[in-house]
């Protein structure tokens, strides 16, 4: 009998070891972890490290963050930018309606049957240059509604290479995730 109550208290130690390194909420995956930056709940991959946040305005000179996430090299691999008292629809058309050239947008669903969020997809196009090359990168942002009155832009672009380049399968992947489970500060994943 003692033999089977100290297997079994190890096996629940080693069990509840084994779990650990899981993520704290089912619906993540398990190299996430989540953060609160600018009013925003983010779960992004770990390895990303903490979000910087760049604090800047709008046309209207009202106050907008930029919550910019580094991949483990250094290079930018998802930013995000809110914009409060609006709507996704009005954002995304106000941002794009006359940008050249002019992205798609199309209206999305992100997740699947357990989980599910309407979004805006727009693609969009920057230049870069520096004093010995230039390139063409292509941005894929995703406008979702987080509150009635709260904006988000999650923003997946291609490596700013000489040439052309777009945003990878894997980032706009990560992006989508990113963008799904993206809530307001003080919510759960």
């Amino acid at each position: 009998m003692k033999i089977t109550v100290v297997a079994c208290l190890l096996l629940v130690a080693c069990g509840a070891a084994g779990r650990t390194a899981q993520s704290p909420s089912p619906s993540l995956p398990v190299d996430w972890s989540v953060h609160e930056q600018a009013g925003l709940r983010i779960a992004a991959p770990t390895a990303w490290g903490p979000p910087q946040l760049l604090k800047g305005s709008d046309a209207s000179g009202a106050p907008r963050a930029w919550v910019v996430f580094r991949d483990p090299s250094g290079a930018e691999a998802l930013t995000i930018m809110t914009w409060r008292d609006t709507t996704a629809a009005a954002v995304a058309a106000a941002q794009y309606g006359s940008e050249l050239p002019q992205g798609d947008r199309t209206d999305v669903t992100l997740g699947g049957s357990a989980s599910s969020r309407p979004a805006i997809a727009v693609t969009a196009y920057a230049q870069w240059h520096d004093a010995t090359a230039s390139g063409t990168y292509e941005c894929r942002h995703l406008f979702v509604q987080i509150e009635v009155a709260f904006v988000a832009d999650v923003i997946a672009c291609g490596a700013r290479i000489k040439g052309t380049a777009t945003p990878t399968p894997e980032s706009r992947a990560i992006q989508e995730q990113v963008a799904l489970r993206l809530g307001a500060a003080g919510g759960g994943p």
